[in-house]
C-alpha cells in the first residue's frame, strides 16, 4: 500500500508512460488520502506546485470522488492567475485541502468542482481586501 510519496517520487509517478498499475490506479481509485510532508524548502513556487502536484491528482485519478490532503505543513493550493481548468473535476464530491489565500478558497467555489458537497479548507492567509470578482456557484438548486 502506498502511504507516503514525496514530491520527487510523486512527480515521477505521474510522468511515467501508461502502465497496467497506472491504469488500475487511474480508473479504480475513488477515495484518496494523501499524506504530504513537503515543506517550503522543497518548493520554489506555489503556482508551479499547484500545476505539478495538485492539478495532476485530479487529472490522473479519473474517478476520484473524495480527496483529502493532509500533513504537518502542507503547501497550500494556489490558483491565482491560473486557468479554471488547472484544478477541475466534474465528479469530486468531498474535498479537504489547504489553500494559500482566501481568494484560492473562492476560486474552488467558482464552478470548477461541479458536484462538490463537502468542503473542508484551511486558509493560510486572508488579505484585508480582495480585488478579484468571483463568479460564485449557486448552491440553492
Amino acid at each position: 500500500m502506498l502511504d507516503r510519496i514525496d514530491y520527487c517520487k510523486f512527480h515521477y509517478f505521474f510522468s511515467l508512460d501508461e502502465s497496467s498499475l497506472q491504469s488500475i490506479f487511474r480508473q479504480r481509485i475513488t477515495n484518496l488520502i494523501l499524506v504530504n510532508n513537503d515543506t517550503n524548502e522543497n518548493i520554489s513556487s506555489l503556482k508551479d506546485y499547484t500545476k505539478n502536484v495538485y492539478a495532476n491528482i485530479l487529472n490522473f485519478f479519473k474517478n476520484l470522488k473524495h480527496l483529502n490532503i493532509i500533513g504537518s505543513y502542507v503547501p497550500g493550493l494556489s490558483l491565482c492567475n491560473l486557468p479554471s481548468t488547472t484544478f477541475y473535476s466534474s465528479i469530486l464530491t468531498h474535498l479537504c485541502i489547504n489553500v494559500a489565500t482566501f481568494d484560492d478558497c473562492l476560486y474552488l467555489l467558482d464552478g470548477r468542482l461541479k458536484r462538490l458537497t463537502t468542503f473542508n479548507v484551511t486558509v493560510y492567509s486572508i488579505n484585508n481586501s480582495s480585488t478579484i470578482f468571483h463568479n460564485m456557484v449557486n448552491f440553492h438548486r
